[in-house]
């Protein structure tokens, strides 16, 4: 089989994977990816019955490989896991009792929970996706009458729709975590690295942490803006200075639907093709599940990249960029 062969290129056995927020929307979907190549992935949450729903219904969309939701009893607090079963029986046993429990990103306990349960239980992780978030107030404005209206109009429609504890939360989620995340599990990112496949970390921010528009949520865009600037400086920091080992990079994703979900923005955290009436998308659709998949593949598997933020949006920022 040729060494450029898209299963050969994106092969990702016996490689470990943590994504966090993994139960739903493009956390799943990114799990199911590297899963479906041949990863062991690690998914955590906060809400128990999401996780539980995930390995339902995925369970058997993995390929040859089989989803398994595991926690040891000794560590109720932390994560569920999808794993293949194409590994060697003594690195990962084919039959675990199966167990969703939630966790939170946003606390240092939870996620050192999930860092000594992974040690404990396959001692290695080589990738780790952070992918948990939360999109925060919108400000109940009109932005199309912005030209027209008085300074007194915009200060108080903006002070009445947001408070300091609404961005202080968004902010905790958005960007925090990936800080206090990256750290605790870095210790494990470094050990797993190798020259062949340095280890990488993957940030979910967003498209309009790029753009200049407010888009009526300037808590959501500030918190991505700053999980960007975040992730390059990890990179810098990591590879660059410490030289650990570890690349980081981030994917913007900008609308995307899945056949996973129907109607609108759902449960899952998908959105649909109506989502997209009326935004500036060369593309004129939304994203699809599998050209996300492709993305995540290419920053799991790909040595050669670190520092990126990789925009995934029909051209969304361009044209916006164009038009302002």
């Amino acid at each position: 089989m040729s060494s450029l062969s898209a299963s050969k290129l994106f092969d990702l056995t016996g490689k470990v994977a943590l994504v966090t927020g993994g139960g739903t929307g493009l956390g799943l979907t990114a799990a199911l990816a590297l899963a479906s190549n041949g990863a062991t992935v690690y998914i955590s949450g906060r809400r128990k019955e999401k996780l539980d729903e995930a390995v339902s219904e995925y369970s058997n969309q993995v390929g040859s490989g089989k989803l398994i939701a595991y926690v040891p009893p000794l560590f109720p607090s932390s994560i569920a896991f999808f794993s293949s079963l194409c590994f060697d029986p003594l690195i990962l046993p084919s039959f675990f009792p199966c167990y969703s429990v939630q966790g939170d990103v946003s606390s240092k306990e939870d996620l050192a929970s999930i860092a000594s349960t992974i040690e404990k239980g396959v001692g290695q992780l080589n990738i780790l996706v952070n992918n948990a978030g939360v999109e925060g107030p919108m400000t109940k404005f009109d932005s199309s009458t912005i030209s027209t209206v008085s300074a007194s109009t915009l200060s108080s429609s903006h002070l009445s729709s947001e408070s300091f504890a609404d961005w202080d939360t968004l902010f905790r989620i958005n960007t925090s975590s990936i800080f206090f995340s990256t750290f605790t599990f870095l210790p494990l990112l470094s050990s797993s690295s190798s020259p062949s496949f340095p280890s990488s970390i993957i940030n979910i921010t967003s498209i309009s942490g790029i753009v200049k528009v407010s888009q009526n949520h300037y808590a959501y865009n500030a918190s991505k803006a700053a999980a960007n600037h975040l992730t390059q400086m990890l990179a810098h920091e990591l590879r660059f200075r410490a030289d650990v080992g570890v690349r980081v990079n981030a994917i913007a994703p900008g609308l995307f639907s899945s056949e996973m979900t129907s109607g609108g923005k759902s449960e899952k955290g998908k959105t649909s093709s109506e989502d997209v009436k009326g935004h500036e998308n060369p593309a004129g659709r939304v994203g699809s599940e599998e050209e996300y998949a492709q993305v995540v593949l290419v920053l799991a598997s790909n040595g050669f990249m670190t520092g990126q933020v990789v925009a995934v949006d029909g051209g969304f920022v361009t044209a916006v960029a164009a038009n302002r």
